[in-house]
């Protein structure tokens, strides 16, 4: 099968659903692989196996693919450091998967670890003012805090 778009959701906002757009590859099973990590739909990464719920966009997490989606925003166009943030994820074993002018996302196998990921990211941002990231898919989409804990399974 070929690889196509669904539109996953990202929240509702006064009753209306705002998704994105994300590359999956549908499987023989019914479910979806995520070819890409979504730049702002949180709690899934490329290689994620996901089933959707409702129409949506709404989709539950079947089986994680070990991969960290890293969401990176800045309050400036971002288009000269897109070398550097594709050279950062190549070097722990990711990708640059998207960009747009004031943000980017990059998939990073969990196995990089944490520590080495956060410092590799932290020492970007420091040397760019006006830049900030977060993990995509680390801490649960209802409240942002609370740790998935997907990898310790993993």
């Amino acid at each position: 099968m070929d690889a196509q778009h669904a539109n996953l959701l990202i929240e509702v906002v006064n009753g209306k659903a705002r998704t994105e757009p994300v590359h999956v590859l549908p499987l023989p099973s019914g479910s979806f692989r995520v070819l890409h990590s979504p730049g702002f739909v949180l709690g899934v990464a490329a290689g994620d196996e996901i089933a959707f719920e409702g129409g949506d966009g709404g989709f539950q997490v079947l089986r994680r693919g070990g991969n960290l989606a890293v969401q990176l925003f800045a309050s400036v166009d971002i288009t000269p450091q897109l070398s550097e943030l594709s050279e950062l994820a190549i070097g722990l074993g990711g990708c640059l998967d998207g960009n747009i002018s004031r943000g980017a996302v990059l998939t990073i196998p969990v196995t990089a670890t944490f520590p080495v990921i956060e410092a590799a990211l932290n020492a970007f941002v420091a040397r760019h003012p006006g830049h900030e990231w977060f993990y995509g898919n680390v801490y649960s989409p209802a409240d942002g805090v609370t740790p998935l804990r997907w990898w310790e399974h993993a």
